[in-house]
């Protein structure tokens, strides 16, 4: 699901980092987020486990990650993400002007 990896990189992270802090390897992470399993049962082996991982990572229930609403449901996270990290970027970059002009203090920044 590219929606997923979209997800990881707006949270400012990669693919192989998420593989890491799950405890699978990237190669197995990769076939799982970006390829779905194949019409004939190809790549479904041991990917609920690996799934299962990834959904608790992001912090939804299993089945808005991979259920059949899952795009609906990654999409909205995704927009609520992108949004969430725009404010985030918004403030930094205001607290740095004002700090520039003399109008708040380091500490209070």
């Amino acid at each position: 699901m590219k929606l997923i990896k979209q997800l990881i990189k707006a949270k400012g992270l990669t693919l192989k980092q998420v593989a890491e802090e799950i405890g699978v390897g990237y190669h197995s992470a990769q076939k799982v987020i970006i390829r779905a399993p194949q019409a004939n049962g190809k790549g479904i082996r041991d990917t609920r486990d690996i799934r299962e991982k990834i959904a608790v990572w992001l912090n939804y229930p299993y089945e808005l990650v991979w259920g059949p609403g899952a795009e609906f449901f990654l999409k909205k996270m995704l927009a609520e993400e992108i949004r969430c990290q725009a404010k985030h970027k918004i403030e930094h970059e205001t607290s740095k002007e004002l700090q520039a002009l003399g109008l708040l203090d380091q500490k209070t920044a």
